[in-house]
């Protein structure tokens, strides 16, 4: 996966304001704060680390969404996204690929509390008709935004800023409003696991239902000294590996997510989700699952089984195992 071209190259007219020693400088930081678990909110109030996270975080976040949205799409078939709300929007990248997945995206609305980050965000959309009319909303998550409703709202990658109360609060505000469904991603960390452990329950104990990546409603069968998480493959544009001084073509971004719905909706029927990467050997595939029974369980396809053979060897980590 890569970024849009009309977004890498607006994102490489922006950076060239600034040495590569200087945003190598500021991507150290950024990735030192990203691995305290702290927000990247912080990296917006600094010009040359928002400039580092445009070339070296945001490929990484905006392939997590992806994957966050195509699993929406896959789960509820029928759901049709015409307008969308980002929250804690940055400089728009869960907007960039809100509209890489769903036809018929036509109205955003960003809400974001730093200015440089809403600056530059208009700066990258001067390519892409549909953000150049997106409505950009200058506020924190804690305030109170002109937007009443939505198909789809997002929060990526911004709760480690908030302490349970506040995003207790915060979920609260958004069954107020008419938005029927949310989607929640942090990193793919213990950490992060644990805060959407927590919003699963808390949504739940609301009346929602769970759209992915559980394909129950049960608790959650994860225990205690392990963490669910997927992964999303991004290509790296020159300037990318440059500033990360990596050899490799691509990185792996890990994310843990939850989709909610505040009523229910029609499912696609699915036994389970793919909760690590399938065993392939000679003959067999071993699939670990959380099964739509509320358990954690592993699955032994055979070549014997030639159609869920089949299957079977396609099949990778975050795939959703259909009946």
């Amino acid at each position: 996966m890569q970024l849009p071209l009309e977004l890498q190259e607006a994102i490489e007219a922006l950076t060239q304001a600034f040495s590569t020693k200087d945003l190598k400088k500021a991507r150290q930081q950024v990735s030192e704060d990203y691995r305290k678990g702290e927000a990247s909110a912080k990296a917006f109030r600094n010009s040359s680390q928002l400039f580092s996270y445009l070339a070296t975080r945001m490929p990484a976040t905006y392939a997590a969404n992806v994957r966050v949205f195509q699993a929406l799409r896959e789960r509820l078939p029928q759901f049709r996204c015409g307008s969308f709300l980002d929250l804690g929007a940055g400089p728009g990248t869960a907007s960039w690929a809100a509209l890489e997945v769903f036809e018929g995206l036509s109205e955003l609305h960003l809400i974001e509390r730093e200015a440089m980050a809403i600056e530059i965000g208009k700066k990258l959309s001067v390519n892409s008709p549909v953000l150049q009319k997106a409505q950009w909303h200058q506020a924190s998550l804690e305030e109170k935004w002109p937007v009443e409703g939505a198909d789809l709202a997002v929060l990526s990658y911004v709760f480690a800023e908030l302490n349970r109360e506040r995003s207790s609060s915060l979920l609260d505000r958004l069954f107020e409003k008419n938005i029927p469904i949310v989607a929640i991603i942090e990193p793919g960390t213990p950490k992060g696991f644990e805060r959407i452990r927590f919003f699963r329950d808390y949504v739940l104990q609301k009346g929602a239902q769970i759209i992915a990546p559980c394909p129950h409603q049960y608790a959650c069968p994860m225990p205690s000294n392990d963490w669910c998480h997927f992964s999303a493959r991004v290509e790296r544009t020159r300037l990318h590996r440059q500033l990360k001084e990596g050899s490799l073509g691509y990185e792996d971004e890990k994310f843990s997510y939850i989709i909610y719905a505040k009523s229910n909706f029609d499912l696609s029927s699915a036994r389970g989700r793919v909760v690590r990467s399938p065993q392939k050997g000679s003959g067999y595939v071993r699939i670990p699952l959380c099964a739509n029974e509320g358990v954690l369980k592993e699955i032994t396809v055979t070549k014997s089984d030639k159609e869920n053979y089949r299957i079977a060897r396609d099949l990778e980590w975050g795939s959703l195992l259909i009946d």
